[in-house]
């Protein structure tokens, strides 16, 4: 098969024709979608596509929340050779002209009036064509609908039968096939050149090295315009695995007892809120229940960490482990994801080791991974029977990792980037000499070859005293307790550490109600005082365990929580470092008089 993600789509329908493909989200439940039909919805789109104008190489974006069009209309533009640009539906105006002009898009798919509005108000320069997938309160104007498109595709199949073929024959491996622009936390997004066979390799490599198979289900919820969600469904086509469409990832654990998935991919902050419903949950229960949660939970982590480290299990261990298996693991698993699940995996940010330890002792392991955008999301990856927790695994096949004199992690693989889009200049500085990619973070190789993660080269903090500190190790920290929800350390070029923190609303919650002050709204609880001593005692805590000069002195507690909406988090819920410092400058600057 050519490496063509045309190619990939079309052999997957022509191997699996009938087999449900994935389900798309409707109001009154979940329609199914076979490969067969998949692959005629996609062909008409194309054609229609075609019809309006586009050819091989225009670049098409789509502005949409994660739905099942978002993937028909990427492999629709995928199937004739042109570039789809995916933006995040958060995105302003502002930010949606600046990609549509620096692409030089000529169609854009818009979700819905609010998406329309956004790109008539952006007045984008190359824009020819508008299509709107949910037209719902648009009155008549210089944009078509989904329907309108794939009925114009049929048209032009019955005249050109051939012409599907033809089309997908002419793409070619090393063609461009999505422009990629990065979110960034400061600047400017750059366009990261994501061509056919980058994004099937990759595809291809990690669908057989976690061992997935055409039994296996899974959520499509993440961000289509982020690498991770797309290239997962591309994992995903590659061997078949069926798949759901979720509009609201809120609703992630509801959904999952119902569709039952065998896998999933989400980032940390996924995984914290339901450890956190969890043990808030627990808390809650009554004594008996309490008691018997924790005794279980201790003994899957003694269970758990044995069988990492190949250690042998006593007999009696393993008794209590069966029993507790019975009694609380199996139902804790069937209340979070349905009960089938194999295994989870975590990428696009550090997780905790909290995080990793609980969900081993429930018997969902969490298998972490590690890219960036510029190398198709995943170069690393821990997998089925080699896993170290606290590291992101070991390169894939084919991929190599080395570790510069500084502490940079240097990449090579058929997944990284070759350009950035009209920007020789960054492509030139984001190699070495002789062609490794510089991800601009620190890290280190241990004897097996598994990498850690230090952070990011950016984000390392030197004192005045001259001391070198990784922030991430300390919000990891401190984040690891179920109360806390955003950590940002500072001190570059100060005498000492301090943090703006975040609380998570329903631990909170929880503890309010637990002490009669659940009447409270969330923003008179985070300045507290009994709130303040209680995060008080969390950073003491932390702060045992580190050096003295990587201890928080001071700290201040957000009265709103960081979200994308807000502007301090990225639409893959990293924090925005520069725009925390800037909007709470004063509070930062109060700390260190």
């Amino acid at each position: 098969m050519r490496q063509t993600i045309a190619h990939l789509n079309w052999q997957r329908a022509q191997q699996s024709g009938e087999k449900v493909a994935y389900y798309m989200q409707r109001q009154d439940g979940y329609k199914p979608v076979t490969h067969a039909e998949n692959y005629t919805l996609i062909t008409n789109l194309a054609l229609g596509l075609v019809a309006l104008g586009a050819a091989k190489g225009d670049r098409i974006a789509i502005i949409s929340n994660t739905r099942a069009e978002w993937s028909q209309f990427d492999g629709a533009i995928l199937s004739f050779g042109g570039v789809v640009v995916g933006i995040y539906p958060t995105s302003t105006a502002e930010q949606i002209r600046y990609i549509l002009d620096h692409s030089e898009t000529r169609i854009v798919i818009a979700e819905n009036k609010a998406q329309y509005d956004k790109v008539r108000l952006a007045e984008p320069e190359f824009v020819e064509k508008i299509v709107v997938i949910d037209s719902h309160g648009l009155t008549p104007g210089d944009w078509l609908t989904l329907d309108e498109v794939a009925t114009q595709g049929k048209f032009r199949l019955a005249q050109k039968p051939h012409l599907p073929d033809e089309l997908r024959d002419a793409v070619q491996p090393d063609d461009m096939a999505a422009l990629i622009y990065t979110s960034g936390t400061t600047g400017p997004p750059k366009g990261v050149v994501m061509r056919h066979n980058n994004l099937v390799q990759v595809a291809q490599t990690v669908a057989e090295f976690l061992e997935l198979n055409e039994q296996d289900v899974g959520i499509t919820y993440l961000p289509l315009a982020h690498s991770l969600q797309r290239v997962s469904n591309y994992i995903g086509t590659a061997v078949g695995v069926t798949g759901y469409y979720l509009t609201d990832m809120s609703k992630l654990v509801e959904v999952s007892k119902v569709v039952q998935p065998t896998v999933l991919s989400a980032v940390p902050r996924v995984y914290e809120k339901i450890h956190t419903a969890v043990l808030t949950g627990i808390d809650q229960a009554p004594p008996r229940r309490q008691k018997l949660a924790r005794t279980a939970l201790a003994v899957g982590h003694e269970v758990a960490h044995r069988r990492r480290n190949q250690q042998p299990i006593p007999f009696s261990l393993k008794l209590r482990h069966a029993v507790y298996e019975r009694l609380v693991y199996r139902k804790l698993r069937a209340a979070l994801f349905g009960g089938r699940m194999r295994y989870l995996s975590s990428g696009a940010a550090p997780i905790s080791l909290e995080l990793l330890h609980f969900f081993d002792a429930i018997g969902l392991p969490i298998y972490e991974g590690y890219g960036l955008t510029e190398t198709t999301s995943p170069i690393t990856v821990n997998r089925p029977g080699e896993v170290k927790f606290g590291t992101v695994g070991r390169p894939l096949p084919n991929s190599q990792v080395k570790i510069a004199d500084d502490g940079e992690i240097l990449l090579k693989g058929p997944g990284v980037f070759t350009e950035y889009y009209k920007d020789p200049a960054a492509t030139r500085d984001s190699f070495t000499a002789d062609g490794w990619f510089q991800t601009g973070d620190v890290g280190e190789l241990d004897a097996d070859g598994y990498l850690r993660i230090t952070d990011r080269k950016k984000n390392i903090i030197v004192t005045a005293g001259g001391k070198n500190i990784a922030p991430a190790n300390i919000e990891h920290l401190l984040m690891g307790h179920p109360l806390i929800s955003q950590v940002m350390v500072h001190g570059d070029r100060r005498n000492y550490l301090v943090a703006l923190i975040t609380l998570d609303p329903d631990a909170l919650l929880a503890w309010a109600n637990d002490h009669r002050k659940g009447a409270l709204p969330y923003e008179e609880l985070t300045q507290d005082a009994d709130v303040r001593a209680l995060v008080q005692g969390i950073v003491d805590q932390g702060n045992a365990s580190l050096a003295r000069y990587e201890q928080i002195k001071y700290f201040r507690i957000l009265p709103e929580e960081v979200s994308v909406e807000n502007g301090l988090l990225t639409p893959t819920l990293k924090l925005k470092r520069r725009e925390m410092e800037a909007r709470y400058e004063g509070w930062l600057d109060e700390m260190y008089h």
